[in-house]
């Protein structure tokens, strides 16, 4: 059994990846498989609705998008973290969402969970979490049910600000606990 962790932030060792670490440490100790993809390492193209995807063909963009997306099929579970970015996920998040139709119907049945990181509490994490969820409803997947996913206080200028938001970490291991629940049960 495995669980991919999808850091959407655009920077590296920040709220974001801290708040998926803490959840994929909660999987590892349940006994199951984790990885990490940052997209700040990765190369993801917007997508230009050439239809290309549409037509059975492959994308044109030459980037890190399929690699990706092979390795979420080969996952049981995935959890999308993210930023809050003005309400919305960032626009690299959005450009691999948008992408994804590449693999429409290979991600059915995987289960997902949604983590979200805001400068306030209820900063805009339960609608990101909303996003991220959606995004998963349209490729089939069975998501966790819990009331929004992990919902993490963060900073833009402090990069160890979720570090002591025990409140918000705790809700990532619930998420993960469910997750783990789940999947174990299938």
């Amino acid at each position: 059994m495995k669980v991919l962790g999808l850091c959407g932030s655009p920077r590296k060792n920040g709220n974001t990846e801290t708040a998926l670490r803490v959840a994929l440490d909660t999987l590892k100790d349940k006994g199951i498989e984790t990885e990490i993809i940052l997209l700040a390492e990765k190369k993801v193209e917007y997508c230009d609705h050439c239809g290309n995807c549409l037509e059975g063909k492959q994308c044109p963009k030459d980037d890190d998008a399929k690699e990706i997306f092979e390795r979420m099929q080969l996952a049981d579970g995935i959890i999308v973290a993210s930023p809050v970015y003005y309400t919305a996920v960032p626009a690299q998040l959005k450009a691999l969402f948008d992408r994804s139709i590449m693999i429409r119907k290979k991600l059915a049945g995987k289960v997902g969970g949604a983590i979200a990181v805001g400068q306030v509490r209820n900063g805009g994490q339960e609608i990101v979490c909303e996003q991220i969820h959606q995004w998963m409803i349209t490729h089939e997947m069975f998501i966790v049910p819990i009331r929004f996913g992990g919902i993490v206080l963060g900073s833009m200028k402090d990069l160890s600000a979720a570090k002591r938001d025990e409140v918000g970490l705790n809700s990532c291991r619930a998420l993960a606990n469910k997750m783990a629940e789940t999947l174990l049960r299938r």
